[in-house]
């Protein structure tokens, strides 16, 4: 059944949760060291499906009730932006600080200004190459932005035919690309802009189709939520030398991830796994916003002082749970509030602070971007 024991996880796709966590941090790993988790990037497919169903399960309802665009594009603006801006704050500070190190890329202060002055908007640098480039990752947040307008401008009507049709047209160009690019590592530069779009709305789309099927009123808590987070774990950390990257990570983004999705909202894990998965989950996004600042300080440790490698790399997922979690709990839910009492309605502020699942607990999905 669906765990609702009176705690914070009550109620909540807890096994969603958990998967998002772990993704993320795969994310993290593979920035900070490719070699333990060489197809962590596909991660990013599996937040923008995620996203697609938890948007769509949470937010159809009240679409068809009335919900205009603003008013949802107002709900994400909250609940992206602040800890969007905590991570290009942390990223800007590393990113000068490179300069005094000699570590990782060295930016002028020009440059530095230019993006900062389009990226603080969360809107892609016209100046350099790379679209966020003081936080690379945060090229999928805008994207996510780009697909939660086209959710309430067109995917909500559609019928599961169209949606259908708009992930054939998708996977249809965004299949030889990947081929030719030997990888689905694309996305963060001005040359992959329009590969970004496909993307993005090949997997956000599969989710909002999976979020309009039927589902299960019920979630029997056991080993098969277990089951998906081991999957999304290994799926991400695997790199099976008999099967091509790009086959591999097509396999990800057009099978293995809606297929995770969809089972993993219908079961949920053992009890005793509940409270990692939940926690997990309410990083998750954070880790993805802050990790960026944290890979040159402690890559140090490993490459210039020959710290051991798998050691470091726990260390460093370490810190970024640590920084995410305070940047949670300190930065971006009191802001939250705060905006929510400004912008949003009195009833879903108050419901946030008394129980932090409002939107089915779920639409902070969106913020993995990932994700994310």
């Amino acid at each position: 059944m669906i765990i609702d024991d009176g705690s914070r996880w009550a109620g909540r796709y807890v096994t969603l949760d958990g998967m998002r966590g772990i993704a993320a941090l795969a994310v993290a790993l593979f920035h900070y060291n490719i070699s333990q988790a060489r197809h962590g990037y596909v991660a990013v497919d599996f937040f923008f499906v995620l996203s697609g169903f938890v948007l769509c399960r949470a937010y159809l309802p009240r679409w068809e009730a009335g919900m205009g665009t603003w008013a949802f594009m107002k709900q994400r603006f909250i609940r992206l932006y602040p800890l969007f801006l905590v991570g290009l704050i942390v990223t800007t500070i590393s990113a000068i600080s490179n300069r005094y190190t000699g570590k990782g890329d060295v930016y002028d202060y020009g440059m530095i200004a230019a993006s900062l002055s389009f990226n603080v908007l969360m809107l892609p640098s016209p100046v350099t190459n790379t679209l966020f480039p003081l936080n690379v990752p945060a090229w999928s947040l805008f994207f996510e932005l780009l697909a939660n307008a086209a959710l309430v401008m067109v995917l909500f009507r559609l019928p599961k035919v169209g949606l259908l049709a708009v992930c054939g047209f998708c996977a249809w160009w965004y299949v030889p690309v990947v081929i030719a690019n030997e990888g689905g590592n694309l996305g963060a530069v001005w040359a992959q802009v329009g590969t970004s779009v496909v993307r993005t709305a090949l997997s956000f789309t599969a989710g909002v189709l999976i979020g309009k099927l039927p589902q299960p009123e019920t979630r029997r808590a056991g080993w098969a939520g277990m089951a998906c987070l081991v999957a999304i774990a290994v799926i991400l950390l695997l790199d099976p030398p008999a099967i091509p990257p790009a086959y591999y990570d097509l396999a990800c983004a057009l099978v293995l991830f809606p297929l995770l999705v969809w089972i993993g909202a219908r079961c949920e894990p053992p009890r005793i796994v509940a409270p990692l998965a939940w926690f997990l989950g309410e990083v998750s996004y954070a880790v993805y916003a802050v990790h960026w600042a944290l890979m040159q300080p402690l890559r140090y440790f490993k490459d210039d002082l020959g710290y051991e490698p798998v050691l470091m790399g726990a260390v460093f997922l370490g810190c970024c749970v640590t920084l995410a979690w305070l940047s949670v709990r300190f930065i971006d839910a009191p802001i939250r509030r705060a905006l929510n009492r400004r912008l949003g309605s009195p009833t879903r502020a108050a419901m946030d602070v008394r129980n932090r699942h409002s939107e089915t607990s779920l639409a902070a999905v969106a913020k993995n971007a990932a994700d994310r």
